[in-house]
């Protein structure tokens, strides 16, 4: 089912996910699935790359496997070129496991950094870009590969994750103003609420992020942990001045952690 959030921030690009899987039918769930994959799992030379994809893991390790496949020759000059990759491989994808079953709920989100992007023109391309692909609506077509120009959310959870974006962002307040360090704790922000509410979201978040100069980078569970915490305690004294608009009275106590 899954939580996504991509964010498109002054100094890179951040991605995060949660780690749940859900088996309706057996009843169970895991909390240790792998929804982010980068660079290292698809050998990729002159692009560096995070996909993070909703649905089923298995579904989303093959799409990994097909992007590498079909990645294997090309030269990736501009960051829509990775993009091309993505979308012929969701082709496939819905090809050989969408059909009319209503288990195929994979969508993707892609960031990436091209190493050998155009520096010089009237307008060069930005070596940097997010993208979000869905499954084509219809058979035989092509998912098509939507740049993101600030942020996205994906999954079961996607719905409330945009309403806490949206709470956050407008056009004076974009996510391209946010530093790396803002946009990774807006990110493990909305991963967290939305895992309090979603039946088929949680488990450890994931987080990973490339910089404007192409350095890819992941959040270890300790840090994520600790940025969940420490955002937790924040939280409580904005929820404070929410209770001042409408009660009258003492405020309450602050829980302890």
């Amino acid at each position: 089912m899954t939580v996504i959030v991509g964010l498109l921030c002054k100094d890179a690009l951040v991605i995060a996910s949660d780690s749940q899987e859900s088996d309706d039918g057996a009843g169970m769930k895991r909390l240790d699935v792998v929804k982010v994959y980068d660079t290292r799992r698809f050998g990729f030379e002159d692009a560096v790359v995070i996909v993070a994809g909703t649905g089923l893991s298995a579904h989303i390790a093959r799409a990994a496997e097909l992007i590498k496949e079909n990645g294997f020759a090309p030269h990736f000059t501009t960051p829509r070129s990775v993009a091309d990759i993505v979308e012929n491989s969701m082709g496939q994808m819905t090809a050989r496991y969408g059909g009319d079953g209503e288990d195929f709920e994979l969508s993707l989100l892609i960031g990436v950094y091209c190493k050998n992007c155009p520096k010089t023109g009237d307008d060069p391309p930005s070596p940097i870009g997010l993208y979000s692909v869905n499954p084509p609506e219809e058979e035989g077509l092509v998912g098509v590969a939507e740049p993101i120009t600030d942020y996205a959310a994906m999954g079961s959870g996607g719905l409330f994750a945009r309403y806490l974006l949206n709470r956050l962002h407008d056009d004076d307040h974009p996510t391209t103003a946010l530093s790396i360090d803002a946009a990774i704790r807006e990110a493990v922000y909305v991963i967290e609420e939305v895992t309090k509410v979603d039946l088929w979201c949680g488990g450890p978040t994931q987080l990973l992020y490339i910089t404007k100069d192409g350095r890819l980078d992941r959040k270890k569970p300790q840090e994520l942990k600790r940025i969940a915490s420490d955002i937790a305690n924040s939280d409580w004294t904005i929820k404070e001045k929410q209770r001042e608009m409408f009660l009258d009275g003492p405020p309450a106590k602050r829980p302890k952690r």
